[in-house]
């Protein structure tokens, strides 16, 4: 009687199944817990990947504003050249004595020799005048342009300097490009890996009901229903 009914049970009713169908749903939690373990490893690679983009680039979007900031200060420091000096900030002090005291010893001379009001000693005496004052004029712009120059050298320094700083912010503004498209490569990766996880609980979890339903209603082929989410999450 026994032998009967575990043939009714078993190829009839579809009972005897259970242990088959347990060791099947078995087997999907194992593959969901290799599932788990990949997805840390792949967890684990896009972080120490984030980690190395930080230490790399992760001070460029600071230097980039830091560059930029010292950049725009330098241009307003150093624009177009402009020189606004003019001779008679040159002319020496003491020209008006020099030139006074060369009178006076002409006059000196003229007086010893009876000669002071005669026209050509007021002509020698305007021409002496003239000549010392155009001499004291290429002096003082002589000294403007050397000065001019002066300026010149340290506005071509600045320009230098701004050519410098637009280098290194364009070098900056690399390195932030280069840190915003890893940033993007791994929250795309750690997306990625959620859908991935999620198809694969999704899988798991139709599998296993699936299974069960077999277990209950003794219908179908259970291993044929484990095979095939197998081969769905690993083929």
């Amino acid at each position: 009687m026994s032998s009967v009914m575990d043939f009714i049970g078993n190829k009839v009713l579809g009972t005897g199944n259970r242990a088959q169908v347990n060791a099947a749903q078995d087997m999907l939690d194992s593959i969901g817990a290799m599932a788990n373990d990949v997805s840390n490893q792949n967890r684990g690679i896009y972080d120490r990947y984030k980690g190395e983009m930080d230490s790399m680039y992760g001070g460029a979007n600071q230097q980039y504003s830091d560059a930029v900031s010292r950049l725009a200060q330098a241009i307003d420091n150093y624009g177009d050249f402009q020189y606004n000096g003019n001779v008679n900030d040159f002319m020496d002090p003491a020209a008006n004595l020099r030139v006074d005291r060369a009178m006076n010893a002409m006059n000196r001379s003229a007086s010893s020799g009876g000669s002071r009001f005669s026209s050509q000693y007021q002509d020698a005496m305007a021409a002496k005048q003239q000549a010392l004052a155009s001499e004291e004029w290429r002096s003082a712009w002589d000294r403007m342009q050397q000065d001019r120059q002066n300026q010149l050298q340290q506005w071509q320094t600045g320009q230098s300097k701004i050519n410098n700083l637009g280098t290194l912010a364009n070098i900056y503004g690399q390195d932030r490009n280069q840190y915003a498209d890893a940033l993007g490569n791994y929250y795309s990766a750690q997306a990625n890996q959620n859908n991935a996880n999620l198809e694969t609980y999704a899988d798991i979890a139709s599998g296993k009901a699936n299974l069960e339903s077999q277990k209950t209603n003794g219908v179908g082929s259970f291993l044929g229903g484990a095979a095939k989410v197998a081969g769905a999450l690993f083929g």
